[in-house]
C-alpha cells in the first residue's frame, strides 16, 4: 500500500525522437541557401509548375478531343480501305 498516491499527478515521461536518416549540417545548409536565393530576389527553376484546376480541365477536355479525332480519322481509313478490298475481290 505504499506504493500508491492518491492525490499526487505523475509527471509525463519526456519524448527525444531522433530520426535515423537526419543530417543537421544539411539541412542547415539548405535554409541558408533558400534564404539567400529569397534575399537576391532568385526564384526556384527547379520547382515543377502547378497547373490551376480550371487549367487542368481544359487540358484534358483537349486531349479528349483529340484522341476522338484521331480515333474517327482512323476508322474512317479502315472503312476505306475494307470497300477497296471488298470493290476487287466481287467485282473484279
Amino acid at each position: 500500500m505504499a506504493g500508491f498516491k492518491f492525490f499526487s499527478v505523475p509527471k509525463p515521461r519526456g519524448f527525444h525522437y531522433k530520426p535515423i536518416y537526419y543530417d543537421e549540417h544539411k539541412e542547415e545548409m539548405r535554409l541558408r541557401e533558400e534564404r539567400i536565393r529569397k534575399e537576391m530576389g532568385l526564384t526556384d527553376k527547379d520547382k515543377p509548375f502547378v497547373p490551376t484546376i480550371r487549367g487542368t480541365f481544359q487540358n484534358a477536355r483537349r486531349t479528349k478531343r483529340s484522341a476522338s479525332k484521331q480515333s474517327n480519322i482512323r476508322l474512317l481509313i479502315i472503312i476505306i480501305i475494307l470497300l477497296l478490298i471488298s470493290y476487287f475481290v466481287f467485282y473484279r
